[in-house]
């Protein structure tokens, strides 16, 4: 079986990490697979680490004749059996390129955000299926009723625990170490994309309000938002209590080094960094919002709170650094938890279906 694999963002999140797990795993099974993207693209870099082979595609609008043209190629001449889109750009181009063939291959679309109303012919003609992560993100798109049920699946992400493990174990990225030591002890991580929906800008209203001069808020990651986090840190005296780590190469590394990981988001279909984090034994805190609580069991594997509630995560946060134990003691029911429900091969399993 062959699997073309595509994604159209520049950036590197959950979503394209998650991509290169899946075309990893199903290689490792003897399946054929491969990547298009943008020669700009973060994905595109770190392919080769995965062993995925990658094809260039530019991907500049839904409709780029020049893609079109170069998708088309691809599929006549490589053959696949099955086409997994994994953004907007990339779908609609894949989806009219393959309709210009006399046979086409299998069209399935992982959607991991929708805003608004979904527009049932996109889900019910374009696409054989679309995956969701999660039973919210699955119900979004059904709020729509001409929509049809059959149409639309979850398919939960899936991780290596084993593998996040052992990284886990492993030296921080090169000078992480260094910035760290700059900055007090106490770690509250947040791995994500510097994005508005993500809730940096609401976490550093939180670290004012709690004045604890011990706590270090790592931001891992990058984004449009990078300009305004460093802004709002300055003017709210946090500089000395704010690390900008950029993107993290070893994040479970960074997880297992950090007293908590929080997950703050506004918006959030489920979520990756509070998996991994429970994962590996470590406590979280994070929004009620989106899947996340699919992921997360308030006070049985970490805490829950109201997103954008700025009391509220101060109250929260301080009682789960005051009570340590307690925290680790969610944080084991959380391991067992999502070890159990998103093991790596146990989704792949899932996917193979769809994709057969």
């Amino acid at each position: 079986m062959r699997v073309l694999f595509t994604e159209s963002s520049p950036n590197l999140g959950g979503q394209e990490l998650q991509l290169l797990e899946q075309a990893r795993g199903l290689s490792n099974r003897g399946w054929e697979v491969r990547l298009l993207c943008p020669a700009a693209s973060r994905i595109g870099e770190l392919a080769a680490q995965y062993q995925v082979p990658v094809t260039r595609v530019e991907f500049r609008n839904s409709l780029h004749p020049s893609s079109l043209m170069r998708v088309r190629s691809v599929l006549s001449e490589w053959r696949p059996d099955a086409v997994l889109c994994h953004s907007g750009h990339d779908a609609d181009v894949c989806a009219v390129a393959a309709r210009t063939l006399s046979k086409r291959p299998r069209l399935l679309r992982m959607r991991t955000y929708q805003h608004g109303l979904p527009r049932a012919w996109t889900y019910n003609v374009l696409f054989d299926r679309t995956l969701v992560p999660s039973e919210e993100m699955r119900r979004r798109l059904l709020a729509n009723p001409r929509v049809k049920p059959a149409r639309i699946a979850v398919l939960r992400p899936g991780i290596g625990f084993a593998g996040i493990e052992a990284r886990s174990r492993e030296p921080l990225d090169p000078g992480l170490e260094e910035r760290l030591a700059r900055f007090p002890p106490r770690r509250l991580t947040h791995a994500a994309m510097l994005r508005e929906e993500k809730g940096h800008l609401v976490m550093l209203e939180v670290l004012a309000r709690l004045r604890f001069a011990d706590l270090c808020y790592v931001v891992a990651g990058e984004g449009t938002l990078e300009g305004a986090i460093r802004d709002k840190a300055r003017d709210l005296g946090l500089e000395g209590n704010v690390c900008f780590a950029g993107l993290v190469r070893n994040l479970p590394a960074l997880y297992a080094r950090s007293e908590l990981v929080v997950m703050p988001s506004t918006y959030e279909p489920l979520g990756m960094s509070q998996i991994e984090a429970l994962g590996l034994g470590v406590p979280v805190v994070a929004s009620r919002v989106g899947g996340i609580p699919e992921t997360v069991e308030d006070r049985k594997t970490g805490l829950l709170v109201p997103p954008s509630d700025v009391p509220a995560w101060g109250e929260a946060l301080a009682w789960a650094l005051a009570h340590p134990n307690e925290m680790r003691a969610f944080a084991a029911a959380g391991r067992a938890h999502v070890r159990r429900r998103y093991d790596l091969a146990k989704i792949l399993d899932e996917l193979v279906a769809h994709l057969s």
